[in-house]
Order: C-alpha cells, then structure tokens, then sequence
C-alpha cells in the first residue's frame, strides 16, 4: 500500500474537515525526520489507557495530538522519529499489537484518507457499563494500597544486594475500599484485577510512575497484574537470538499459572520483555502442585514453618532454587530454613528492618528517623508516604550500594 497518493487522486478527493485533519494538515509543516504512529484499536478500557498515555507522551515535545478514527483506531499526528520509535516498540511488547509507522511530511496524505477522525476522547476511570464492585474498584486509592517490597539477596560468603522489587497490591489494605463485598472472594479478586488493570496504566505515565517508585533501583520490577491484561503474541521465529533478562515481570496467581497455552506464550512474551512469576504458593498449594512444571521464571513462596512439612519440602527440592523467592520472612528461622533449600532471594517484615538498618547507617540524618519509620516510608507509593524522610534518593534505592555487606 502506497505511503502517499498521487497528485491527481488528492485532487479528487473532497478534503476532509475538522479538528482531526486540521492537527493532521498542520504536520505538513514541520521538518524530515518526524513519525506518526496508528495503533489498530485496543481491546480493552486497560489497554486503551495505556496507549493513549504513551501515544501522548510521546508526542508532548512535538505538540503531537492523539486523534481515533471511527474503527476506534488510534492515531498520533506527531512525534519526534526517537520518541515514536520508542513508544512503538514499548507499546508492541506490553500490548502485542503492531504499529504503523509513518514518516513524516510523507505520510500525512494517507492519514488524511482515514475516516471518522476525531480527538481521541480521554481515558475514562470508571467504564460507562461498570457494576458496583467496579466502581469501588476504580474509586478506591490505587497508590495508597499499593506497597514496595524490595527482594533481598542473601548468600552465605557474598555481598548482599537488591535483586528484584516487586509493587504489590495487599489483600487486606484493599478490603475496607469494598464494603462487604470483600467477603466474597470471587468478587473481591474480581476488584483486585480491575484495581491491577489501572496499576499498568498508571506505570505507562512517568508522573505516576515516578510517584509510585521513586528514583526506581536498577532490578527488575515485579508487578501482579491478570493474566488478560498480558499481550497476546505471535510465537518468536526459532533462529532469534536468546531474549535478555526481563526488566518486567508479571506475578500470576497460581489458577492463571496453570492455564491451557500458557506455556507456549511465555517463549513470546519473553522475547517482548516480560518475565512471569506465580504468586501465593504456601505449604498446601505446593503439596499438590508440581511447582517446576509451573511456566514461571520465579516462584514466591509465602513462608510458613509448614514449609518444612514432608509433602512441600519434597516438591520444592524438585525446583531450581535460583527460581525460588521466599516471601513474608518474619524473622531468621524463616532464612535459616531458605539458606537450607539453597534460596537466596528474601522479602517480608525482617527484610524490610535489615534494610532499613543499612540505610540508616548510611545516611546522615539516621539520629532523626527509626527503623520502623524508615522501613514503612520505603514500603509506600505515595509521595505522602515517604515525608519525614530527609534523603529521599537513598530511601527509594532500597538498599544503598555503601551498605552491602
């Protein structure tokens, strides 16, 4: 398909009208070098809110505007060709959908063919045919519920480091936004999947994002999100290279773990840049699983002394260690057991305190603050969260490099 039309044709043809052709005809203005970008409708309201915050970004320095055709196509009149191509390539892997490039002046001609074009109408947060526990999902405090959990690693003869960090949504801080509701828990996860949905779209937007981490740790980020919020990919050709350790990984529950296909997804969604991870395996889940045939880079083990139970202790011996994280430490018996099932990735309560400790002794206005201050300012995701901290870049590291040991 040609990128532009012939002279002729474009003089035949009736010129389109209205704000969406103005924004397109005002890009035949500007210099070479610049990309328009359309994305084929998105599928979901999530998704929908993902694009449209990356598609804006991207064409913010540029005063690129995001216009819908009327297939629901969305489209970016403008951008700068190093901010398109890396939102193109950000929106390919985390919605799986390809998009149409579009060198500028050249192709505003073929822009200007499509039809129905409109400003984009902005994200709504609460769906026009959402239920009840909908709306509680979309009007609870998403960054108040959230909680930071830095992964420790810890091995006997070497430095301790940062390995992941992982954003978690807690089943019991999102409870009192449900009323009774809660109590059931079908609807109750239901709402924590709708709160996960705005979780990605909130990570797609640097302000939110920047408010939600803060200076982010160079490690991999572990965020649970649905299984239907993951892209759908084709299968990756057999001679492409090996993919690099993901920068983003999806916690999964154990049920959406164990779903039909999703072994031969995860070739795909690794080659895009997504780790999978399964959440919530405790001593009786395990008992009843075979952990190492979960299609998982990582599994978190919830700790409990019935770990050691003969049924669970056998099932994790039969598992790379190195995919094992053990989470809700509480103390040492918690890591003492770990250290003898050969893990070394660690989180929970004593985690967060032995981190806290290390930033204190690292930084200068320790004699102000208390561990317990320090560890729970570390776990929020709200700006609010974190006052009362004087050095905010060492609190939002998790654990400084100076402090490993």
């Amino acid at each position: 398909m040609p990128v532009s039309e012939s002279p002729a044709a474009q003089e035949a043809a009736p010129a389109p009208s209205g704000p969406g052709a103005d924004a397109i005809r005002r890009t035949l203005r500007g210099p070479p070098g610049r990309l328009a970008l359309r994305l084929a409708a998105p599928a979901m309201p999530a998704r929908r809110r993902v694009a449209l915050a990356l598609l804006e970004e991207a064409g913010r320095p540029r005063g690129g505007t995001v216009l819908e055709t009327a297939e629901g196509d969305l489209l970016l009149t403008e951008a700068a060709s190093v901010d398109g191509t890396r939102v193109a390539d950000l929106l390919e892997g985390l919605l799986g959908a390809a998009v149409e490039r579009l060198d500028l002046p050249e192709g505003a001609a073929r822009l200007l063919a499509l039809p129905g074009l409109a400003p984009a109408a902005p994200a709504q947060a609460v769906a026009p045919s959402a239920t009840g526990i909908e709306a509680l999902a979309d009007a609870a405090p998403l960054p108040a519920l959230l909680r930071r959990d830095g992964v420790l690693y810890i091995a006997r003869g070497a430095p301790q480091r940062l390995a992941l960090l992982r954003l978690r949504l807690p089943v019991a801080a999102v409870a009192p936004h449900l009323g009774p509701a809660a109590q059931d828990g079908d609807v109750a996860r239901h709402a924590r999947d709708r709160l996960r949905g705005r979780l990605l779209a909130a990570l797609a937007e640097p302000a939110r994002r920047d408010g939600l981490l803060g200076a982010m740790p160079p490690v991999p980020l572990l965020i649970d999100l649905p299984l239907a919020l993951l892209p759908e990919l084709p299968a990756p050709a057999a001679e492409e290279e090996p993919a690099p350790a993901p920068a983003l990984v999806a916690t999964l529950s154990v049920g959406e773990a164990m779903t039909d296909g999703l072994a031969e997804r995860r070739a795909a969604l690794r080659q895009a840049g997504w780790g999978l991870a399964v959440r919530g395996l405790n001593a009786t889940r395990l008992a009843l699983l075979a952990p190492e045939a979960l299609p998982a880079d990582l599994l978190l083990l919830r700790w409990s002394p019935a770990l050691a139970d003969r049924a669970a202790a056998s099932a994790l011996r039969r598992v790379d260690p190195a995919r094992l994280v053990l989470t809700g430490c509480d103390g040492s018996p918690a890591l003492e057991w770990g250290f003898g099932l050969g893990i070394a990735r660690f989180a929970g309560p004593w985690i967060d305190t032995l981190m806290a400790a290390k930033r204190m002794a690292a930084c200068a206005h320790a004699t102000a603050c208390t561990r317990t201050a320090c560890a729970a300012r570390a776990r929020a995701a709200t700006t609010e969260g974190r006052q009362g901290c004087a050095d905010r870049a060492l609190l939002a590291g998790l654990l400084p490099a100076e402090a490993a040991s």
